[in-house]
């Protein structure tokens, strides 16, 4: 949730980065549950998200009191600096802007800490002055259509902004619970102040009335295509339901509906989408898994991971990826400033399932590890990375696989894992190396039987079929099949694994005894990992290991990648063993996988 206070970043990277140690010992998975469809979003609409006051000035008349020497102050940014700036995104492959809020705003520091972002809303129904007029705004939205591009408006609905007047002219407006306190309270977490930030009652009518009545003003006058909603986990699902419905049904028309909950565990994702009735939600267990891959030096198989547990959600392809925001450190800053490795992960963001997301500066290799200098001026003289986007947004562009293509995974190793994303005439190879040395993909019978293969962002032909893949790189590769239909049965096979319920292979994992001795008396022992079959790296939901013949024998879906870890558990303590997680790759086989472990003191 975006905060301005220096405190209130604090904690939240805190607690962001607690849910990434989480993930990073391997991402959670989930089960699925009924629930109603939501629409679809676009996944050919590549986003944009752009800090107003930190993109670009167009209009120094509005600037005020801006003074770029200070970071936390307001540096001039407008909407018609964007407007100027249009033509670049567009040629970069852009699609869909998304603007931070522009609401009138609180516009003073708070103790010290900055306003400039835009969340800490005093109103609304009005347009912060320092970023234009309500004429401008319309200006923007106008240009957009005129290029064939959509806006996505930024809405707070869980608060206003620190000491605002309206908690004294209005006292029930707000919930007046005071300071969340315990993060694992369910009902502080959506009626106490986050950071100070007083809650807002959306449960009275006349909140209700003023917050779905501003949303549909804007509607109306700007016609956007969507909608991201802030803070969603500091409100009640029924709420959001509510209002979801609510605004659909009275703006009549297209408009895709985005939640910010910032978790990395894909059965919380997927309730707050379906109870919620959310079109889509950011994908932040693969924003976790992306930075780990490709700045850490993770398995890359952690990206399969992620994606098999894809069948926790109605539609995965729903998902709006990412792999830094302003709420985030920035990738490149994550990456060590290795332009390299922030390509990479680039290849792999802009080629993934779901509808990819880019922050303003991306394309610069903006820096910067917390507030406020992950919220810096954009730079439009040295943008290094702009090229490979445009490359990247173009290929998806032109094939239908890279928005359409059902993921699925042909290799996954500790340094190495190949996935394709399959429609009917084409495929999209995705080869991640971390290895020191070329490795060659092996490809399948029903992928190679005939096919023409190409590199897929220059279109260099590979005659032989070798698909070869340099160390420490990613490699894309573009399978055109012999006819139109060739990959078709693939492709349902493929869909069916996540959607309609996958073949399963039985796997036996074998613990040897050796080394017990450092695992409590009457303890027991369990195999704890992603996804919901292995108790999604929770001790406690996870499956035991049979005390007397040390083996557990599970059915796990074919073509699903498991990291997993032996842990021990007594009572309400527990503990894992030491060392990386373990990784399982399930291939289509008649026969059992035995996987032999022992755990590690």
């Amino acid at each position: 949730m975006p905060v301005a206070m220096a405190m209130a970043m604090a904690m939240a990277m805190a607690m962001a980065m607690a849910m990434a140690m989480a993930c990073r010992s391997a991402p959670p998975a989930a089960s699925v549950s009924g629930a109603a469809e939501p629409r679809a979003a676009q996944p050919y609409d590549a986003i944009y998200f752009i800090l107003i006051d930190r993109f670009a000035n167009g209009d120094p008349k509005n600037d005020a009191d801006a003074n770029r020497d200070d970071p936390n102050a307001f540096h001039g940014g407008d909407f018609a600096g964007i407007i100027d700036h249009l033509d670049d995104l567009q040629s970069m492959g852009i699609k869909t802007l998304w603007l931070s809020p522009f609401f009138r705003m609180r516009t003073s520091k708070f103790f010290g800490h900055a306003a400039f972002h835009g969340y800490w809303v005093e109103d609304l129904r009005e347009v912060e002055p320092r970023f234009g007029t309500a004429s401008d705004l319309e200006r923007l939205s106008a240009e957009l259509d005129r290029r064939g591009m959509k806006l996505m408006l930024d809405v707070i609905l869980n608060h206003v902004a620190p000491e605002s007047p309206w908690v004294k002219a209005r006292p029930t407006w707000f919930h007046g619970h005071g300071g969340l306190t315990d993060w694992n309270d369910p009902k502080q977490i959506t009626d106490h102040d986050v950071h100070g930030l007083p809650d807002l009652a959306q449960e009275n009518p006349e909140v209700y009335a003023y917050l779905r009545g501003a949303v549909l003003d804007w509607i109306k006058k700007l016609h956007p295509a969507g909608l991201r909603l802030d803070a969603v986990k500091h409100v009640p699902l029924s709420f959001w339901a509510r209002f979801n419905d609510d605004i659909r049904e009275a703006a009549r028309g297209d408009l895709t509906i985005l939640g910010e909950v910032l978790d990395g565990d894909p059965a919380v994702l997927s309730t707050f989408q379906r109870e919620g009735h959310f079109d889509a939600l950011f994908d932040f267990p693969l924003y976790y898994a992306l930075v780990d891959v490709f700045c850490r030096d993770a398995s890359p198989a952690r990206l399969a991971a992620v994606f098999s547990q894809d069948r926790a959600y109605d539609d995965p392809e729903r998902l709006v990826t990412l792999m830094d925001n302003h709420d985030l450190p920035r990738v490149t800053t994550d990456c060590g400033g290795d332009h390299g490795r922030v390509r990479q992960a680039l290849s792999f963001l802009l080629t993934a399932r779901g509808t990819p997301s880019i922050a303003y500066g991306t394309e610069a290799a903006l820096e910067g590890a917390s507030e406020p200098l992950n919220r810096g001026d954009m730079r439009f003289d040295s943008r290094p990375l702009a090229p490979h986007i445009r490359a990247l947004l173009t290929a998806r562009r032109d094939h239908r696989a890279l928005t359409r293509g059902v993921p699925h995974t042909l290799e996954a190793e500790d340094r190495w894992m190949v996935y394709a994303r399959v429609q009917d005439e084409e495929a999209v190879v995705v080869a991640v190396n971390h290895d020191t040395k070329s490795r060659t993909v092996a490809l399948p019978v029903w992928m190679s039987k005939g096919s023409r293969f190409t590199s897929l962002l220059d279109g260099h032909p590979l005659a032989d079929g070798a698909l070869i893949v340099e160390p420490h790189s990613v490699g894309l590769f573009h399978v055109a099949a012999s006819r139109r239909d060739a990959f078709a049965a693939k492709r349902i096979e493929a869909e069916a694994q996540w959607r309609t319920g996958p073949r399963r292979r039985a796997v036996e994992f074998v613990v040897s005894d050796r080394k017990r001795g450092t695992i409590p008396v009457g303890a027991t022992l369990h195999v704890v990992g992603s996804g919901s079959a292995l108790g999604a790296w929770k001790v406690e939901s996870a499956p035991v290991v049979d005390g007397s013949s040390q083996k557990l024998v599970l059915p796990l879906a074919i073509g699903d990648v498991h990291e997993f870890k032996l842990a021990w558990r007594k009572g309400d303590q527990h503990g894992f063993e030491r060392g990386s997680n373990h990784l399982a790759f399930i291939e289509d086989s008649e026969t059992p996988l035995r996987i032999d472990l022992e755990f590690r003191p």
